[in-house]
């Protein structure tokens, strides 16, 4: 070796030492780099819904107000509002620029479109009013007070889109739609969007998927998030199962059907012969809570002042006040296996203070009919005028106040014509590659700071 090549290959040696050394260090940045937040990738979502839950619509559509986890209302595409003739007129001001977009509409949200969702919100929860449009406003004028519509406003159905010539609903959301083919549907990022562009790039929702196939598919890694039914989540619990898990916010109850018109009595006897206890407890594995309200107790804090426990020797005493032979029906979803169980049992119940009540598998031309409703909102007006209208009970409001939702709702309870069980828990479940997700939220298990690691 000459004397010149010396240096030049010691250097060689010397630089191959050193990246030796520090290789550890170099692969720990890589993949503390691999771990943070970046644009990209898809996320899986599957669901037993036929349908995209309303988390998906809201991703693609925005809505008028927005209300945080106290309950408080906050602007959305409204910039500002007000309340005129004591609640009973509502004018609402949007944000300037604001746009539909999808990938066969690009076209501005006027307030024609607004004034549209409003109507299709009211009309899904039995609710009529005058709504007139100009400029960059809307009024929406009630007969009676409505001292929650504000924060109403914020729910799913009242999300504000419009649809594309291929009938796909359009919003300005941080996602839109790129192709339905049932049971799959494709959102695609809104580069544009007023909040900032979300993380993933797509999303995939796949529906119709029973609870066995979710759990293979997430097992697999074919799936990033799939729901997790009450029933199953002690088990997901046990397998250390990556879960978000909510406030309770799903309400069974039972909604009068044909029993609207039958003995007061009566249906007070149905309700205080159930063991709401031994529903929870045996068919959803403790997961929720009983109710004898219509809204969880971490919505409005009086769930104690509303009671509804069992007593048979009284539901005894009001069956025989009434003489015959009183019956009922209960119907539930016939696919649902949960709420057959659920029916089975309350018949069971109820027969054992004498009541003739019979589980069938039907919704329609039945006594009572066992409901699933989302609860969507965290404050107590709009919750309660949601729950009411979707059962289409009527509803008494004096203001938007704790103390004025307590009174209604106990007044709404009276009849017995809604009798509620329990408040579920909700949960998802998420793969390893799907970061900063949220428990906080009963409403959705996505933020805006959610983000996917790429696939292997």
């Amino acid at each position: 070796m000459s004397r010149s090549a010396a240096p030049g290959r010691l250097r060689a040696l010397m630089i191959t030492a050193a990246l030796a050394a520090f290789w550890p260090l170099l692969g720990a940045d890589a993949a503390m780099a691999r771990l943070r937040p970046h644009y990209g990738g898809e996320v899986r979502v599957e669901t037993a819904a036929a349908e995209a839950p309303d988390f998906v619509k809201l991703l693609v559509t925005e809505t008028l107000t927005s209300v945080d986890m106290r309950g408080e209302v906050q602007p959305g595409l409204a910039l500002r509002w007000e309340a005129q003739n004591g609640g009973r007129r509502w004018q609402f001001w949007l944000r300037p620029g604001l746009r539909l977009h999808g990938s066969q509409m690009d076209a501005p949200l006027t307030s024609v479109v607004v004034a549209e969702a409003i109507r299709t919100g009211l009309a899904g929860l039995a609710m009529e009013a005058r709504i007139h449009t100009a400029g960059d406003w809307v009024s929406v004028e009630f007969d009676a007070p409505m001292p929650q519509f504000a924060a109403l406003l914020a729910a799913a159905p009242f999300a504000v889109g419009a649809q594309d010539i291929r009938g796909v609903v359009v919003g300005s959301g941080p996602y839109a739609i790129e192709s339905i083919a049932a049971p799959r549907i494709t959102l695609v990022a809104n580069p544009d969007y007023r909040g900032g562009r979300r993380f993933p790039e797509t999303i995939t929702v796949l529906c119709s998927r029973s609870a066995h196939e979710q759990a293979l598919d997430l097992a697999d890694n074919r799936a990033d998030l799939v729901e997790v039914a009450p029933e199953e989540l002690r088990r997901a619990q046990q397998e250390r199962i990556r879960l978000s898990l909510a406030q309770p916010s799903e309400l069974i109850v039972l909604a009068a059907g044909h029993a609207r018109s039958s003995d007061l009595r009566l249906r007070q006897a149905l309700s205080e012969s159930i063991d709401r206890a031994a529903l929870l407890n045996f068919i959803f594995q403790k997961q929720g809570e009983t109710s004898a309200g219509l809204l969880p107790d971490w919505i409005t804090g009086y769930g104690a002042l509303l009671s509804a426990p069992q007593n048979p020797a009284h539901a005894r005493q009001l069956r025989a006040e009434v003489g015959g032979r009183p019956g009922f029906s209960i119907g539930y979803e016939p696919d649902d296996a949960q709420m057959q169980l659920l029916a089975e049992r309350i018949a069971l119940n109820a027969r054992e203070t004498g009541l003739t009540v019979q589980a069938v598998a039907r919704t329609a031309n039945v006594d009572w009919v066992l409901r699933r409703i989302l609860v969507q909102t965290a404050n107590p007006a709009a919750a309660l005028t949601a729950v009411l209208g979707a059962l289409h009970e009527p509803l008494e409001l004096g203001d938007a106040t704790l103390e004025s939702v307590f009174r209604a709702e106990r007044g709404a309870l009276a009849n017995y014509t809604a009798i509620p069980l329990l408040h579920l828990d909700r949960a998802w479940a998420a793969s390893e590659r799907l970061h900063d997700w949220s428990n906080a939220s009963p409403f959705s298990p996505l933020t805006a700071e959610s983000w996917v690691e790429a696939r292997p």
